[in-house]
């Protein structure tokens, strides 16, 4: 993974990004044009999921001029994000011959075309005043169709500012920068490749930085769209995800380089890849992320399943956490990584189904061992049974410690998994398809209680 600096004989600087580095604060006064869409408005959840950019709608046709004039006696910066599959021009000045394509960039009129790798990407424009142009004002032209974020600064950005502004693009988009470290808009150092040298290969983040309006709350990676990671829950848009952070407080995530391929390892499949997880700032929580993955990576053959992720702390213990199936997607929710240290390790797995009726199906519960025995069986119970397809049906049980309500279809495989909070005395939930199914209650990790559940 590599930065490409372009310069120019003459005045420009072409910064590009799969990858990169960059900006300061972007709610400063002096930027002149900064187009993206607004959380919680209309264009920020109007768009169709095809559109998204990590979670964010475009800004196609926010902006009612399709130029930026700028002075010849002004030095200028120009970033942008943009994602496109056909070849397209993004932006372009006539009056300096200069362009700007998805596929390609081009400097000056007579200059040698610079090919550029066609995927989601940042792009950054430095260009020095040019008091030999013709006229005083200079025009800039640019495509709206396919771009996310569009930032113009009537001057020269310096390395470190130019490293800001990458850094939020980057966290915003899941877009990696392929060389330098993640700074803040304060400019302190979020995440140093240097001090993960196992662990450089598509860093990726959540965070927020009011300096430049960053928020950013759910993220997946654009260069393979395998691990989403969000706080709390995974939303359509980012916007609604309803997560409260505070400032200055990142997550960030990197894996090892290795193939998304499968090994054996005693009774599991597991990945060859791993990742390592970094949690920046004094009040950054590390309990309650929803962890998601392609599933058709992990079972290509599509057979039947179990799907885990193996957590690994810096002692190096292991927990392992199973998932649930959700369509493409293996989904594993209210994932609780280590408070010990600031980093965790983990990969996936897959292993063969077996039955998950460690219990009769009766309704009759089954004891695991002695610590369960003083719990009042007859007090736990579900009902109605049967229940109608999409009807609520409840379980009722006495408040504890580290309950789980687990639900299996009739192959054995695990549909719906859900950590109950400790004071509460109920689970409600409802399934869609007509089956038997088998809910087990667990306490720790052991199974207090099995029903047999009829949805017709």
């Amino acid at each position: 993974m590599y930065n490409r600096f372009i310069r120019p004989k003459l005045l420009a600087v072409l910064l590009l990004s799969c990858s990169g580095a960059v900006y300061s604060q972007l709610t400063k006064p002096e930027v002149q044009l900064w187009e993206r869409t607004i959380p919680g408005t209309r264009e920020d959840s109007g768009c169709s999921d095809g559109t998204l950019l990590n979670f964010h709608c475009g800004i196609k046709n926010r902006s009612a001029k399709k130029y930026i004039r700028y002075s010849r006696n002004k030095s200028h910066t120009l970033s942008l994000v943009h994602i496109s599959k056909d070849k397209e021009t993004i932006w372009e000045n006539k009056d300096t011959h200069s362009s700007l394509g998805n596929n390609i960039f081009q400097k000056n009129e007579t200059g040698k075309k610079l090919e550029i790798r066609q995927k989601p990407s940042i792009f950054s424009f430095v260009s020095t005043s040019d008091a030999l142009q013709k006229k005083d004002t200079l025009e800039i032209r640019f495509d709206d169709k396919n771009l996310y974020e569009l930032v113009f600064i009537p001057k020269r950005e310096n390395k470190l500012e130019l490293g800001k502004i990458h850094s939020y693009l980057s966290i915003k988009y899941g877009i990696s920068l392929e060389k330098g470290k993640y700074y803040s808009s304060t400019g302190d150092v979020i995440w140093d490749p240097a001090k993960h040298k196992d662990y450089q290969f598509r860093p990726t983040g959540l965070g927020r930085d009011d300096g430049n309006e960053l928020y950013q709350k759910q993220s997946v990676n654009q260069a393979d769209l395998f691990l989403t990671i969000g706080m709390n829950d995974i939303k359509r848009i980012n916007g609604e995800n309803p997560t409260q952070l505070d400032d200055k407080n990142f997550v960030m995530w990197s894996d090892d380089g290795k193939d998304l391929s499968l090994k054996r390892d005693g009774n599991f499949n597991v990945l060859e890849r791993n990742w390592e997880i970094n949690f920046i700032g004094s009040k950054i929580p590390k309990s309650n992320y929803k962890v998601r993955i392609n599933k058709t990576v992990i079972n290509p053959d599509r057979n039947s399943l179990v799907y885990w992720m193996f957590l690994k702390n810096a002692s190096g213990n292991i927990t392992k956490i199973q998932g649930v199936e959700n369509e493409n997607y293996i989904d594993f929710s209210r994932v609780d990584f280590s408070r010990e240290g600031d980093h965790n390790y983990f990969t996936f797995a897959s292993s063969s189904l077996k039955d998950p009726r460690e219990t009769n199906t009766s309704g009759q519960s089954s004891i695991h061992n002695e610590t369960e025995s003083t719990i009042n069986l007859d007090k736990i119970v579900l009902y109605p049974n049967p229940v109608k397809k999409g009807q609520n049906f409840t379980v009722v049980f006495p408040p504890m410690e580290n309950l789980e309500i687990s639900v299996y279809d009739g192959a054995g495989r695990l549909v719906k998994l859900e950590k109950i909070d400790r004071n509460s005395n109920h689970y409600l939930g409802q399934l869609g398809i007509q089956s038997s199914y088998i809910v087990n209650l667990t306490q720790n990790g052991k199974i207090i209680k099995t029903f047999k559940l009829i949805v017709d």
